[in-house]
């Protein structure tokens, strides 16, 4: 059985030569590790993010099980469970659902490709081995893409030419096509785009996701239309809202559900199983800290907030409130003028860890913040102004692929790719 160190980061490949890393690439691992997982759609625990982590990297190491080269058949395997996670039941830390922090950033370039930027590990001290993407361009595809969304490591990304979806595992270089949509997503205005998970329980492995698309109708009028890994078809759902403008750019799943930041200053919530649409008002806080963007931390769907002057930074998590509606509960807050912001930083989302994330335009870095402002991590500086500036934050896991046949996956460990002998599969690989 494999033993994986849980701080392993990533690194980023020449686009043009995956064999080329922008690091040393002594102990490089090239796939994910996997991870302790918890997932409930509780609003109060749940999280579209099941990637776990130890506080302490050198107390928790996940493992998973693998065949045994001298097993008397492949059946012997097969009926075990491949996706078996085997945490030590006396140890503290294994006994709850802990949160995997950002891995990086994908984002875009002048030249319409895709970019992917890693963080600096938690500990480069202890870091004894960097995780790559194989092909972080995703120059490989059969045609250009553009990345829109991504939740607990699948990436959602449409055809530049055919304006297909595509669902892809950047760390297992697995990726599926999704099935033509009914409607004209880019109508009126381009579509926003989020990957959310159906809830499962904690024993289970397999986790269905949803590509949730609100896309305009009309002036200010939206609707949305959402494709499941379940049924392998897209739904439009029978409410709309007038929210003015979604703001595509600031998309989160969580929840089970799908989240934007909209001109009215209310949150767009979509519950992809029943089709329901809510706005959400975002949470007083917000009056005095102007500067906002939303975000998952640590299963919880959250808004970050900071003032003009960037004196005052905090987070707020959503919760249930009686007889269903819903509160803001405060999560977190720390000094900005002792952490160093100023007011050329920007709010980004977060994803994983309890974290604020931000960009800095004057030293052009990804900082992340934890809750006491400690600088946790950076990436960059991005120099040359050869980038956008549209982030969209990325956890490295080993997610499984749905595909056609409806509960049919890829499984990769040890980089060696092993099919659920459950029904028969047409996924293709990068």
């Amino acid at each position: 059985m494999a033993d994986f160190s849980s701080d392993d980061e990533w690194i980023v490949l020449d686009a043009k030569n995956p064999a080329d890393s922008s690091d040393d690439d002594r102990g490089v691992l090239a796939l994910g590790s996997p991870t302790c997982s918890d997932y409930d759609l509780d609003l109060s625990s749940a999280s579209d993010h099941d990637l776990t982590d130890s506080d302490d990297d050198d107390s928790v190491t996940s493992r998973r099980a693998v065949p045994d080269a001298d097993a008397s058949s492949d059946d012997d395997f097969m009926s075990s469970d491949p996706y078996e996670v085997e945490c030590d039941d006396a140890d503290t830390y294994a006994a709850q659902p802990l949160t995997r922090p950002l891995s990086g950033m994908f984002h875009h370039t002048p030249w319409d490709s895709v970019a992917y930027a890693a963080f600096d590990p938690l500990r480069a001290a202890n870091s004894a081995a960097k995780r790559l993407i194989p092909d972080p361009a995703f120059a490989v595809f059969p045609e250009t893409v553009t990345v829109l969304a991504s939740t607990r490591g699948l990436v959602c990304l449409r055809g530049n030419t055919s304006g297909l979806y595509y669902v892809a595992n950047p760390a297992t270089f697995r990726r599926v096509r999704l099935p033509p949509h009914t409607r004209d997503h880019r109508l009126d205005a381009d579509p926003a785009v989020v990957i959310t998970f159906e809830p499962t329980p904690a024993s289970s492995s397999f986790h269905h996701y949803s590509v949730v698309v609100a896309f305009q109708v009309h002036d200010g009028v939206w609707v949305v239309e959402s494709f499941s890994s379940r049924t392998w078809e897209w739904t439009v759902g029978s409410d709309i809202c007038a929210p003015e403008t979604v703001i595509a750019s600031s998309g989160v799943g969580a929840l089970g559900r799908a989240f934007w930041r909209t001109t009215i200053g209310h949150i767009l919530c979509v519950t992809p199983e029943t089709g329901t649409v809510d706005l959400i008002p975002a949470p007083h806080e917000v009056d005095a800290r102007p500067d906002w963007e939303i975000g998952e931390m640590e299963g919880n769907f959250a808004v970050a907030c900071a003032d003009h002057a960037r004196k005052e930074v905090a987070a707020l998590y959503l919760v249930a409130g009686e007889a269903g509606a819903t509160q803001w509960q405060w999560a977190g807050q720390f000094d900005g003028d002792k952490a160093g912001c100023h007011p050329g930083m920007t709010l980004l989302r977060s994803q994983g860890a309890a974290e604020v994330v931000v960009w800095d335009s004057v030293a052009e870095l990804v900082i992340a913040f934890d809750f006491d402002g400690r600088q946790t991590r950076s990436i960059g500086p991005l120099n040359g102004g050869n980038y956008y500036t549209d982030f969209i934050p990325y956890i490295g896991a080993d997610t499984e692929i749905y595909t056609e046949e409806v509960g049919a996956v890829f499984i990769t460990v040890d980089a060696v790719t092993y099919r659920i002998p459950q029904s028969s599969i047409k996924e293709e690989q990068f």
